[in-house]
């Protein structure tokens, strides 16, 4: 089954740029386009494998940072609340970098994957609204 198209509007001066590159190379507009989407989204999956290294790489940095002022922060008797403050603050952060580490990660939609579904199905093929 052929697979419905994909629609979506360039600025005039991307545009522009497009067909001058079309007409150079002597083939259609739609191609040179379809042509670099495919060739940005196939980089996603290296981005995103990235940003989790990086995120990682903080999270171990920060947990390491904490553990080593634990024995520092336990020795500051006298500035016990400034202790709970810098500790408070310190598990804060790595609550964040977690969420974001956990946002980051690409799950398949179960929402998406049935309104694609529902669509496939009809008899009447119409585009999807964005």
């Amino acid at each position: 089954m052929r697979q419905p198209p994909v629609m979506f509007r360039l600025p005039d001066h991307i545009l522009r740029n497009v067909d001058a590159l079309a007409e150079r190379l002597d083939t259609s507009t739609n191609i040179i386009a379809k042509l670099i989407v495919t060739r940005e989204i196939m980089h996603v999956p290296a981005m995103l494998e990235e940003q989790d290294r990086q995120m990682a790489n903080m999270h171990q940095f920060l947990r390491e940072l904490a553990f080593r002022n634990e024995a520092v922060l336990a020795q500051e008797v006298g500035h016990a609340e400034g202790t709970k403050l810098i500790a408070q603050k310190l598990d804060e952060v790595l609550g964040a970098i977690d969420a974001i580490r956990d946002a980051a990660c690409v799950r398949p939609s179960s929402y998406i994957v049935e309104l694609i579904r529902k669509h496939d199905e009809r008899g009447l093929q119409k585009s999807l609204k964005v």
